[in-house]
């Protein structure tokens, strides 16, 4: 499946309440969740375990009191690898309602292929440390580079049957963009998260463009499917 490629929908909202930037995430996640459970098969995949091969941005516009405001027209997308999938969401996410916000309408493009010369994060990327917190005093930076590369060859490697020397890395460097730990509310275990910005800086090789690539459809780092790690890029 190495001709995999990315989609991108976007669904418009109208939102019901107001919502803080703090719990954006967890509604919106409510939301697509939610709009899964129509499907069993679906809801099965949803409920396990693994890589859900899909992200979730948050709100593409901004509020400068980051309170996001009931009466108002609200845009979030969802990237994603397989297209059944992306035509399940193409088809069901406008029809979506919950007590925050009620869909609209859904638009769907591919993510062209391109020479990527850095990835960075629109939402926080995010590591999960049972019992620990935030990464930062639990792991060094060379565990932290260390886990976000695993989890990205792993990634492609599942989706793709490609076996990947376990040396490899696909990016030549990294760049923290916050100074402190940027948080959201994860309403499922009703605790709040906390996760960074970065920039991966892209090594100029096929399979590191290819992983990449990938990224950008499956978010980087972990809880993509909770709004973490949701990715940009620069062309070179």
């Amino acid at each position: 499946m190495e001709d995999f490629k990315v989609f991108q929908i976007d669904c418009k909202v109208y939102l019901l309440k107001d919502i803080t930037f703090h719990n954006l995430f967890s509604e919106i996640a409510t939301y697509v969740d939610k709009t899964l459970s129509t499907d069993k098969d679906l809801l099965d995949f949803h409920r396990a375990t693994g890589y859900k091969y899909y992200v979730l941005s948050g709100f593409k516009e901004l509020e400068k009191d980051k309170c996001y405001k009931a009466g108002k027209l609200y845009t979030f997308s969802i990237r994603c690898i397989k297209e059944e999938l992306c035509n399940f969401f193409l088809r069901k996410l406008g029809e979506g309602k919950t007590e925050t916000m009620k869909g609209l309408i859904t638009t769907m493009k591919v993510i062209p292929r391109r020479p990527i010369e850095k990835l960075y994060t629109i939402t926080p990327a995010l590591i999960k440390l049972e019992g620990e917190g935030y990464w930062r005093g639990t792991l060094s930076l060379d565990q932290y580079e260390k886990r976000l590369n695993d989890n990205s060859v792993k990634k492609f490697q599942q989706l793709t049957g490609v076996k990947i020397d376990d040396n490899f890395r696909f990016y030549d460097g990294i760049k923290f963009l916050n100074q402190k730990p940027i948080s959201n509310y994860y309403a499922k275990k009703d605790i709040s998260l906390l996760g960074d910005k970065l920039e991966l800086y892209i090594s100029n090789d096929e399979q590191s463009q290819k992983i990449a690539y990938m990224l950008l459809g499956t978010g980087v780092l972990e809880n993509n499917s909770r709004s973490y790690g949701y990715l940009n890029y620069k062309s070179m």
